[in-house]
């Protein structure tokens, strides 16, 4: 008694129920009307019910309706039950439509003139037996017009469960056709003009970079347009079979391509490494989702296609962030790009989640927010080229302007050696007529009186008067060949200099007692001033023949009775060394050129004695190789006066 009551009840609220429900009418106005709200729905958990169970008081008041205008059941092996009713009071053929593609199997049950007719349709029907090419599900139902038609629907997938209904005249088939093509079409007319100008440009320039983006691309709108539009029912049964078992694979391998696209695009390595660290580990993942795929097992797959459609523009937008901060231009389309998918998949997953009711709009939010994407994607790739370019150009105006600065600088060299060559040409020339001339003239003579003596033709007062020209000669060939010698080995750098303690005092005494019959020929008295505890740190070769010479050159441009003093002046840190004499002295331009770096300028001596110009250059040489600087003063008339500072000792 008690279970008759419970059905009765049943079965009453159940009548109430179906009596109170809106039934969805088509006319020759309304051609077409989505019918989710006007049906209603029972999950079968464990997808072993039939029709007569289903039909049965106790599960049919199980039903509910929806509030959405899709059917949304999200990833589940149950069976999906719908009842619904509509009317139709035209003329016209009527379809009962399912405009989704991913659904393994969907059967119509409904009754004709009383007999149960159940026709099976899904993607395992072969093509030739649809009777609409649309990527979904089409029944053509024999209704009387202005009489109610009721069905059921069984749905099974191993995709999620979405069931969009609707019905639909022949003439209301338009409408249908528009909601199922126009926004997916202009997607897809998108995506290959994208990929065609990329594709060019990646055989073009050559940058992998547009490889892993024409590869993010194509797989990123199979994913879209074979799989989650359904438009595989169009390739063929055994295709299309394979796609919808697993096409979800598609949207893995976009991210496989995306990743390493993010990382080389966004300089991952240089500006986010932790970022670029975490994608890698996403690519194992992705990895695993495509095996998961292949093996069948849909349901994992799909929760791990989820974890890295959420993490993955995280990370991409994140990487983007740091690469804006670090001055890099480009990351602004590729931060903007991801942000705008990610709020896409982010509406999409929650309203898949039934969190938020389904409408018609949720086939269109992916292409949608994935098509802004991809061309914000292309944007940064062509900016990023730009400037590529740009800082190339700048890049060859800097070379040109190096190679400039290199030529000048070359000419510059070039027109310094030619100076030096023409310099070294000179001195070349100098000391050929030295050797052939001033050295060989004086031993000519030499040679000449070595003759006239041998041959016994000169008297004792003759032999006398050439023995003094005879040590003259001596004394000039014996000088200039030790300048000679020792400026070859300065120009050889053959010459080392080592500074040494040298009491000045007691060197010049040493030389002044050489010159001392040199300067007695011309009766020049030599005077030395310097106090006997003057220390000074220098090459005591150097300095000595420093010394030497600008004593010889004191005495050979000093008249006759005239005075030379070998001094110094003592100073703080340092002693200035000095030979004056009382000679003619000389004007400011021949002490200018005394002193010009590669001159050997040379001119007679009082008594015509002959220089070669070589010991005045070696005194600049040497004074500057122990820290020095020869100088001049001097007035016509007046005498001359050459000095130097040189470091002292305490």
């Amino acid at each position: 008694m008690r279970h008759l009551l419970s059905y009765t009840t049943l079965f009453l609220l159940f009548t109430l129920r179906v009596f109170a429900d809106p039934v969805p009418r088509l006319t020759p106005q309304q051609t077409y009307q989505k019918i989710v709200q006007y049906t209603s729905w029972y999950v079968d958990e464990s997808a072993q019910l039939t029709l007569d169970e289903i039909r049965q008081p106790f599960y049919h008041a199980l039903f509910r309706s929806s509030n959405s205008e899709i059917g949304a059941f999200g990833v589940t092996s149950s069976a999906i039950w719908a009842h619904g009713r509509f009317v139709a009071t035209g003329t016209d053929k009527v379809y009962l439509l399912a405009e989704f593609a991913n659904i393994d199997s969907l059967t119509l049950y409904y009754y004709d003139h009383g007999a149960l007719k159940m026709i099976p349709s899904g993607s395992r029907m072969p093509l030739k037996d649809r009777i609409l090419p649309i990527p979904g599900f089409a029944f053509e139902v024999p209704v009387a017009a202005g009489e109610p038609f009721e069905f059921w629907l069984r749905a099974r997938t191993g995709n999620a469960a979405i069931i969009p209904l609707s019905i639909a005249t022949e003439k209301g088939l338009p409408r249908v056709f528009a909601g199922m093509y126009v926004i997916e079409l202009a997607y897809a007319g998108v995506v290959v003009a994208l990929f065609l100008y990329n594709l060019s440009l990646c055989l073009w320039i050559r940058d992998r970079n547009y490889l892993y983006y024409l590869g993010y691309l194509f797989f990123l709108a199979s994913f879209v347009l074979l799989y989650l539009r359904g438009f595989h029912v169009m390739l063929g049964e055994t295709l299309s079979h394979f796609l919808n078992m697993y096409g979800i694979c598609f949207a893995g391998a976009s991210y496989l391509f995306a990743i390493p696209f993010s990382i080389s695009f966004l300089k991952g390595r240089i500006y986010a490494p932790y970022a670029t660290r975490a994608l890698r580990a996403l690519g194992i993942v992705a990895w695993a989702a495509i095996a998961c795929s292949l093996a069948g097992w849909r349901p994992i797959t799909i929760a791990l296609q989820e974890l890295i459609s959420v993490v993955a523009p995280v990370l991409f937008i994140w990487m983007a962030i740091k690469a804006y901060r670090k001055k890099y231009k480009p990351a602004i389309y590729f931060l903007i790009a991801w942000t705008l998918l990610l709020a896409s998949i982010a509406s999409f997953a929650v309203i898949n989640m039934r969190l938020l009711p389904m409408n018609n709009w949720y086939f269109h939010i992916l292409p949608i927010g994935s098509a802004i994407e991809v061309v914000l994607l292309s944007l940064a790739l062509g900016y990023r080229y730009a400037l590529l370019e740009r800082e190339k150009i700048a890049l060859q105006q800097v070379n040109l302007q190096i190679v400039k600065e290199q030529n000048a600088l070359l000419e510059q060299k070039v027109e310094e050696r030619t100076q030096e060559l023409k310099e070294s040409n000179h001195v070349k020339d100098k000391l050929l007529s030295i050797i052939s001339h001033d050295l060989r003239t004086p031993l000519n003579n030499l040679s000449g009186l070595l003759e006239l003596d041998d041959m016994k033709k000169l008297s004792a007062g003759e032999l006398k008067q050439f023995s003094l020209a005879l040590r003259q000669k001596i004394k000039y060939i014996t000088d200039s060949i030790y300048n000679i010698l020792n400026w070859s080995l300065s120009q050889m750098d053959r010459i080392k200099t080592r500074p040494g303690k040298i009491p000045l005092q007691e060197m010049a005494r040493q030389i002044i007692h050489t010159y001392r019959f040199t300067a007695d020929q011309k009766n020049i008295r030599l005077y030395e001033a310097i106090p006997p505890e003057t220390i000074v740190l220098a090459d005591r070769h150097q300095l000595e023949l420093v010394l030497r010479n600008l004593l010889d050159n004191a005495i050979k441009f000093t008249p006759q009775d005239g005075e030379i003093v070998l001094g110094c002046r003592p100073e703080k840190e340092r002693v200035e060394i000095y030979v004056s004499d009382t000679g003619r002295g000389m004007t400011t331009s021949q002490a200018e050129r005394l002193l010009q770096e590669t001159s050997l300028y040379s001119t007679g001596g009082t008594r015509d004695e002959k220089g070669t110009g070589l010991g005045l250059q070696l005194c600049k040489e040497f004074v500057a190789n122990n820290g020095g600087v020869l100088q001049i003063k001097s007035e016509p008339g007046k005498g001359t006066e050459f000095y130097f500072r040189l470091p002292g000792t305490a």
